[in-house]
């Protein structure tokens, strides 16, 4: 058995902020601060005193909520997703799995809670058809200890217990709450109190979260209007109404008009609100004003969590009547983590009172993400327009810039490591300098058609992009004149629509025997296609040596080059393309073959140049991105892929269609954004994009080397593919 990976996991980067309220947990028990909080399908236990990651791998779906004990001993985490949902119990302190529920609701969880003693956990499924499900989970059962369907059409997505009796559930969706009891052997019973708009003064806003207040009858529900909905038993109940339900008694106004409370949650002897003008404020039960925090600078806050008590002065005086609020940990929307310590609040300037940054993370969902050639560092630019420098080593964040009125699409850095290509939505080009991230050149924009993937030739005379209009632009370095009077380094060549479906490669190639730069773009037309760069010029445009069709039926997904030489038996000057298609296969094309004009003629009729048709990696979808890993000196290769969804993967090289020679996992819960190898090749940056995260991986390529032997030699592999193994069903 293998017990190494190709891939391990070593960093995340950013935070799923799109999720609800919910996923920020704190940690912090004796001899330990920490945060828990998720990244796409990955859970992180941040320990952010030592500045260590413990990263919790399981789940295939996004993770949609979390909650813990209140001894810190156990937390659970739940997915949503279209299969394979889970909720799953953690011991937080070794990060390790003690129970997995599979398939606890169809779609899995929206939202979850557990009691302070851990004993049970409620559930809410996603809609539209809900229910909720109350487990027992140190119970070896399959099924919750109590299910019952939500009747009601408007989406649950909060769930709480009350803190001093667990037999009381209450959920909310955006216009109804509804009250639950446990009842031994009736089950779970609910009740909906309806809301209407002549009871109170004011219109009544869409719900945001719901909890009970401790020891008392008392609830209350927290509104995207800065309200507070509070619930209690009367007097005189409804027709048909049991004494123990609820209705909506008054309606309170605890944040500005038109700023959603987005987290409301008690605490010891407080009731504390957060909400989307950045501010926390701190009540008791009966919505007196005990301290506020208004200058925290971090956004729009959308989950918090409290953490270690009150630090005591350094004199270690404390009056008996000083209210000792908690310290305590907010997420923001604007993708900032951050600490406050409570005695902030009695300091004087807007400086003092902020809160300590613990993480940052992303504003938007990221665009592209690019390593440098020579160093352990990476660029990041996200769909509003930030473009960041950051080192993976130190983790440290080394600059920022905001692309005004840009939103870009793609990005590629020069092999020397000085310029950086932002290819944007509008289809204009922006070259920066990677040192300081100063724009050198805008390229012009001649048509409004998205950037798709830009690319610099080895030498860093060319570039390449290609569009949504399924053209190929080329620039090259060349000294000119703008209309404007300025000089600039780079030469608009053209644009020329060389395909008449999506452009899935766009590539340069050395020719080390000729001293020739080429290029080639690849197309789901099944054409590929050549451009004459030397007889391309601004004057006449670009013009193209060869367009030929590879392939009959098959769609081609990606595009690679292969290093000289990495083939055996083919000439160690011969340069080798790699397709790979919708039927899982990877063939090998030789350049030197792809010559003349189009060709219409059915692929048997045509000159050769198809060297070689192998199996490629079968782990959900085809490669559609693939990148041959730098050359440690070990005298192996490898390439490492990403399919168009949720998996990145590494192949051995040469190509021979083993299957135990390629392996997968799953990298995201969705889309894979985009890709990039580190100078070195000892790591693999991937992202989501719209998971807000950028996941860190180091290669172990004697993990992969090793599956291989086991997979065994000669035609051993390849007979094992067929049903029933070598003889046979």
């Amino acid at each position: 058995m293998v017990d190494r990976n190709a891939l391990n996991l070593r960093w995340t980067f950013g935070f799923n902020r799109e999720s609800d309220a919910g996923t920020l947990v704190d940690l912090t028990v004796d001899g330990r601060q920490a945060v828990f909080y998720s990244v796409g399908h990955t859970g992180v236990i941040f320990d952010y005193e030592l500045r260590r990651q413990k990263l919790l791998q399981g789940h295939t779906n996004t993770i949609t909520c979390a909650a813990a004990s209140d001894d810190k001993k156990w937390l659970v985490t739940g997915d949503a997703g279209e299969r394979d949902t889970m909720v799953v119990v953690w011991n937080a302190k070794s990060a390790v799995p003690v129970r997995t529920l599979f398939e606890a609701h169809p779609g899995g969880v929206i939202s979850l809670d557990i009691t302070p003693d851990a004993m049970y956990i409620a559930t809410v499924g996603v809609g539209p058809n809900q229910d909720l499900s109350v487990w027992e989970w140190t119970v070896q059962r399959d099924e919750p200890m109590y299910t019952a369907a939500i009747t009601s059409k408007d989406v649950q997505h909060c769930v709480r217990f009350k803190r001093d009796d667990h037999t009381e559930i209450i959920t909310n969706g955006t216009a109804r709450t509804i009250f639950w009891n446990i009842e031994d052997e009736a089950g779970l019973k609910f009740y909906s109190p309806a809301i209407s708009t002549k009871e109170f003064i004011t219109p009544v806003g869409h719900f945001t979260q719901s909890v009970f207040i401790p020891n008392s009858t008392q609830a209350v529900t927290a509104t995207e209007d800065g309200d507070v909905l509070l619930w209690d038993q009367v007097l005189l109940p409804a027709l048909h109404a049991r004494p123990t339900d609820r209705c909506g008694v008054k309606l309170l106004r605890l944040h500005d008009e038109g700023c959603a409370i987005s987290v409301i949650q008690v605490f010891d002897n407080f009731l504390v609100t957060a909400a989307t003008d950045g501010h926390v404020r701190f009540y008791d039960f009966k919505f007196r004003l005990l301290a506020w925090y208004e200058d925290l600078d971090v956004g729009p806050i959308m989950s918090l969590t409290f953490t270690s008590p009150r630090t005591v002065p350094k004199d270690g005086t404390m009056l008996d009547s000083e209210v000792r609020v908690p310290n305590f940990i907010v997420a923001s929307k604007s993708g900032k983590i951050a600490l406050v310590n409570a005695a902030v609040f009695e300091l004087f300037t807007k400086e003092e009172r902020r809160g300590e940054l613990l993480v940052q993370a992303f504003e938007s969902p990221i665009a592209a993400i690019t390593a440098h050639p020579s160093a352990s560092q990476f660029y990041v630019v996200t769909q509003s327009g930030v473009l960041r420098h950051v080192d993976y080593e130190s983790q440290a964040w080394l600059r920022t810039k905001t692309l005004d009125k840009r939103t870009p699409t793609c990005m590629c850095i020069n092999p020397n490591g000085q310029e950086l290509i932002v290819g944007c939505q509008d289809g204009a080009l922006l070259i920066l300098s990677t040192t300081d991230l100063d724009l050198i050149q805008k390229s012009a924009q001649v048509y409004e058609a998205a950037a798709t993937e830009v690319k610099f030739s080895p030498d860093g005379m060319y570039v390449a992009m290609a569009d949504a209009q399924n053209c190929v632009g080329i620039y090259r370095r060349e000294r000119n004149v703008l209309e404007s009077g300025k000089e600039v380094p780079w030469l608009y060549l053209g644009r020329y629509r060389s395909h008449h479906a999506a452009i899935v490669g766009l590539t340069f190639i050395s020719d080390d025997d000729s001293g020739v730069i080429r290029l080639v773009s690849l197309g789901h037309d099944r054409v590929l296609v050549e451009y004459d760069l030397a007889n391309s010029f601004a004057a006449t445009g670009i013009v193209v040596r060869s367009a030929v069709t590879i392939e009959q039926t098959a769609v081609p997904c990606g595009l690679l080059v292969l290093p000289p030489g990495t083939q055996p038996g083919e000439d160690p000057k011969r340069t080798l393309l790699v397709s790979s298609n919708d039927e899982f296969k990877l063939k090998l094309l030789d350049v030197l073959g792809l010559t003349g004009v189009h060709d219409e003629r059915p692929l048997p009729s045509q000159e050769s140049h198809c060297v070689q048709t192998l199996l490629g990696p079968t782990y959900g979808a085809p490669p559609s991105n693939l990148q041959v890993l730098p050359d440690n000196g070990s005298g192996k290769r490898y390439a490492v892929y990403n399919t168009p969804e949720k998996v990145v993967g590494l192949m051995k090289l040469p190509l021979d269609g083993n299957p135990n020679t390629a392996m997968g996992l799953i990298a995201h819960p969705g889309s894979v954004r985009g890709l990039s190898v580190s100078h070195d090749g000892r790591f693999v940056l991937t992202t989501g994009g719209w998971d807000y995260g950028i996941f860190l991986w180091e290669t172990d390529t004697g993990a992969l080397d090793q599956m291989a032997t086991l997979g065994g030699t000669g035609i051993e592999p390849i007979e094992a593919l067929i049903p029933g193994g070598k003889g046979g069903d």
